[in-house]
């Protein structure tokens, strides 16, 4: 997980922008087989959205903001990626890809 500046974050949010989200969060919640795709999906595209489906089908009393701060923590934590913004229930994650040949984004990056 790295630290990333507020320009850096809105350069990934302009890259985002036009990408479908490729990894939902269900009513089965969060589990280890969904950090698993996700972390794929990281290591293919570098930069995913995933939609939180889980915030339509909460229990009564829960709040939707705390829970969507605690998938964000729990997907940074578990494919060690950096969140870039959640919007609605599409949360944006980022982590550079393995091979510094793949990486589409980090000249751009490191510019900000």
């Amino acid at each position: 997980m790295i630290e990333l500046t507020s320009k850096q974050r809105k350069i990934l949010e302009r890259h985002a922008q036009p990408l479908n989200p490729l990894a939902q969060i269900g009513k089965e919640r969060f589990n280890e087989e969904q950090a698993a795709q996700i972390s794929r999906l990281l290591d293919e595209h570098e930069l995913v959205k995933v939609r939180y489906n889980i915030v339509r089908n909460m229990a009564e009393g829960e709040n939707a903001t705390d829970l969507k701060r605690e998938l964000d923590k729990l997907i940074e934590q578990y494919t060690n990626s950096t969140h870039v913004r959640t919007i609605g229930n599409v949360a944006v994650f980022y982590r550079a890809a393995k091979e510094p040949e793949n990486r589409k984004f980090e000249k751009e990056l490191s510019k900000a």
